[in-house]
C-alpha cells in the first residue's frame, strides 16, 4: 500500500508542475486580449504591455523662404511606448507642391503621387489622390528611438506659403491596431485621417519676361527702316528694379533701352528703330537686365528670340506688320506657334551640303534639346534651327497623350519642307530630363520617352537613354521629321480596382496595407512569437509534447518501484 501511496504522490507532482504551464500557453494563444492589460489610452500612466501611448512629433522648419529657394522640412518622431513591429511618418501637401528630395532614418521612404489610388479610413476606395504625400516605413520601431523624415520642397510660383499635413501610426502588437498622432485635430487629409497642419511663408521676388517682340513691315528691304516694339510683363510677386534692355541682330548689338521699374503683374513697351543695309536672314534677340541689376525669381526667361528676313533692294516684294510669332511655318520666317505659349527659345546654324552630315548643337542649355542631327541627301545652304520650350501643349495639336508631361516642345530646321524625307534622312533628337521631376513623380528613367505629332495624331519615338551625370538622365530618340514634340512617360494601364498601395486601410484591419499578400503580417505569426519572447524557456507547443512523455516515465518508474519492491 505504501508503494502505491508513493506512486500517487508522485504522479499528483507531476501534473502539478506542469499543468499551469499549459494553461498560460493556452490563454496567450487565445483572441482575447491578455487578461490584466489596461489598453485605455485615455489614462495618465501608460501601460506597460501597450506599444505606445504616446507618440511625440517635433516638426522643424525654416520660418519663411523666398519663391525661388526650397522649403526645408524635418519630421522626428519618438515612441514612447513598447517597440512596434510597423511605424510610419506620413506628410502630405494638400496644394501639389514639388517633392524634390525626401529621405530619412526609416527602413524605406516613398513618394505617392497625385493620381495614386487610395482607400479612406474604413478602408473604402476613394479613386485617386488629389494630392501627392510622403511615407516614412519603419519596422522594429524601439522603445524610446527617434526616427527622422527630411524633406526639400519647391514651393508652387505665386504661392504665399507652403502647407503640409503630418501624421503619424505606430502597430500595437498587442491589439493589432494602430495608435495614431495626433489622435484628434481640427482638420484631415486626403484619407479622412486627423493630421497637424503646418505652414512655410513665402516671400516673392519679381520675374522680367519679354511678354512680345514685333516688328514693322514684317519683311523689310535694304535701306528701309524697321521699328522694333518691345513689351516687358513683370509676372513675378514683387517690384522690379530699374535695369537695361538690349536688343542684338545677328549677334550684334544694335539697342540699348533703359527700363524703370515694374510694379507686380505689370507690364510696358517701348519701341526703336533699325535701318538694314544688307539682305538676308537676321536672328533677333531681346535680353531684359544682362547686367543683373536686380535679383528675380527665374533669370532662364529673360530672353526672347525671333526670326525675319531683310530682303534686296532688287527684289520686288510686299511688305506687311508682323511679329516672331505670325511669320512662315517653322523655318526661316519664324515659328508658326503663338508667341504667348513660347517660355523659351533657342537658335543654331548649320550650312547644310549633300553627303555631310549636319547636326545642330544648342550650346546655351535653355531648353531640354541637346541637339538634333541627320544626314542630307542634297544641298540646302545655310540653315537656322529653332527649338521652343512651351508653356502648354502646342497651338498645333489637339491634345496630349495621356501621361505625366515632363516638357511639350516645338523643333524647326530651315524654311517650311527643308527636313522633309526628300531632303534628309536617318534624323534624330538627343534630349535631356531632371533628375529632380524623375524622382519627385516616382518615374523609371527607362520609361522616358519622345512622342512627335504628325497626320492629327501623337506617334511614340523609339527613345533609348544614352547616359547620365549628377543633374539630368540624357536620351535620343530616332524621327522622321520636325514639328511638336512632347518628353513624357505614359500612365501604366493598370486596372484602379486590382492595385492598393500602401497609404492607409481601416482601423481594425490594419493601417497600410501592401501591394503582395506577401507583405502582409499574419496575427498568428505575432501572437506565436509573443509567446516564445514571454516564455522562453519553453513554448506552449512544446508543453503539450512533454506532459504525456513525463506521464509515461512516471508510469514506467512507478513499475519499476513495484518490481524491486516484490523482488
Amino acid at each position: 500500500m505504501k508503494v502505491y501511496l508513493k506512486l500517487s504522490c508522485l504522479l499528483l507532482v507531476f501534473f502539478l508542475l506542469f499543468t499551469p504551464f499549459n494553461a498560460t500557453a493556452s490563454e496567450i494563444n487565445s483572441d482575447a486580449a491578455p487578461v490584466g492589460i489596461n489598453i485605455d489610452l485615455s489614462g495618465a500612466n501608460p501601460a506597460d504591455s501597450l506599444v505606445s501611448e504616446t507618440i511625440g512629433a517635433a516638426v522643424y522648419i525654416e520660418e519663411e523662404i523666398y519663391n525661388n529657394e526650397y522649403a526645408t522640412i524635418s519630421i522626428t518622431t519618438k515612441n514612447n511606448g513598447e517597440k512596434s513591429s510597423d511605424g510610419h511618418i506620413i506628410v502630405s501637401f494638400p496644394n501639389n507642391e514639388e517633392i524634390l528630395i525626401m529621405e530619412g532614418s526609416g527602413d524605406s521612404v516613398e513618394l505617392y503621387p497625385k493620381g495614386s489610388s487610395i482607400e479612406t479610413k474604413d478602408g473604402t476606395k476613394t479613386g485617386l489622390s488629389e494630392y501627392p504625400f510622403v511615407d516614412l516605413a519603419k519596422s522594429g520601431w524601439e522603445t524610446g528611438k527617434n526616427e527622422t523624415l527630411n524633406l526639400k520642397v519647391k514651393p508652387n510660383k505665386g504661392s504665399e506659403e507652403v502647407v503640409f499635413l503630418v501624421r503619424v501610426a505606430l502597430k500595437n502588437d498587442a491589439t493589432g491596431d494602430y495608435e495614431r498622432y495626433p489622435g484628434i485635430s481640427s482638420d484631415v487629409d486626403q484619407q479622412g485621417w486627423y493630421v497637424y497642419k503646418n505652414s512655410i511663408g513665402v516671400s516673392g521676388y519679381p520675374d522680367m519676361i519679354i511678354e512680345d517682340i514685333s516688328w514693322e513691315p514684317a519683311n523689310p528691304r535694304e535701306n528701309e527702316n524697321v521699328t522694333f516694339k518691345v513689351t516687358l510683363k513683370n509676372v513675378g510677386l514683387a517690384s522690379s528694379g530699374n535695369c537695361n534692355v538690349k536688343c542684338y541682330l545677328n549677334g550684334n548689338e544694335i539697342s540699348f533701352s533703359p527700363v524703370s521699374g515694374l510694379e507686380a503683374g505689370s507690364k510696358t513697351s517701348f519701341t526703336f528703330n533699325w535701318v538694314p543695309t544688307s539682305s538676308g536672314s537676321m536672328d533677333l534677340k531681346v535680353v531684359i537686365d544682362a547686367e543683373n541689376q536686380f535679383f528675380e525669381f527665374n533669370k532662364m526667361n529673360n530672353e526672347k528670340a525671333g526670326i525675319f528676313t531683310v530682303i534686296s533692294s532688287t527684289t520686288s516684294s510686299s511688305s506687311s506688320s508682323g511679329s516672331s510669332s505670325s511669320s512662315g511655318s517653322g523655318g526661316a520666317g519664324g515659328s508658326p506657334e503663338s508667341a504667348s505659349n513660347i517660355e523659351i527659345k533657342e537658335l543654331a546654324q548649320q550650312f547644310i551640303s549633300n553627303g555631310n552630315h549636319a547636326k545642330f548643337v544648342f550650346t546655351k542649355n535653355v531648353t531640354s534639346i541637346a541637339y538634333i542631327e541627320f544626314d542630307p541627301k542634297k544641298t540646302i545652304g545655310k540653315t537656322t534651327t529653332i527649338v521652343e520650350t512651351l508653356k502648354e501643349k502646342s497651338t498645333l495639336v489637339t491634345e496630349l497623350p495621356s501621361g505625366k508631361v515632363y516638357e511639350n516642345t516645338n523643333i524647326w530646321v530651315g524654311n517650311e519642307g527643308t527636313a522633309s524625307s526628300e531632303n534628309i534622312e536617318n534624323a534624330v533628337v538627343g534630349f535631356k530630363v531632371e533628375k529632380t521631376w524623375i524622382n519627385s513623380n516616382g518615374v523609371d528613367s527607362s520609361s522616358v520617352r519622345l512622342w512627335k505629332f504628325e497626320d492629327e495624331k501623337w506617334r511614340e519615338l523609339s527613345t533609348t537613354q544614352t547616359g547620365e551625370d549628377g543633374d539630368y538622365v540624357y536620351y535620343e530618340a530616332d524621327t522622321p521629321g520636325f514639328s511638336a514634340f512632347s518628353i513624357m512617360v505614359l500612365y501604366p494601364g493598370e486596372d484602379p480596382e486590382g492595385t492598393s498601395l500602401p497609404l492607409g486601410g481601416s482601423v481594425e484591419d490594419k493601417d497600410f496595407k501592401a501591394v503582395s499578400e506577401n507583405s502582409e503580417e499574419k496575427e498568428s505569426d505575432v501572437i506565436d512569437s509573443e509567446v516564445e519572447e514571454n516564455n522562453p524557456g519553453i513554448s506552449g507547443s512544446l508543453k503539450k509534447v512533454l506532459l504525456p512523455v513525463v506521464m509515461l516515465a512516471a508510469v514506467i518508474l512507478a513499475g519499476y518501484v513495484a518490481s524491486r519492491k516484490r523482488i
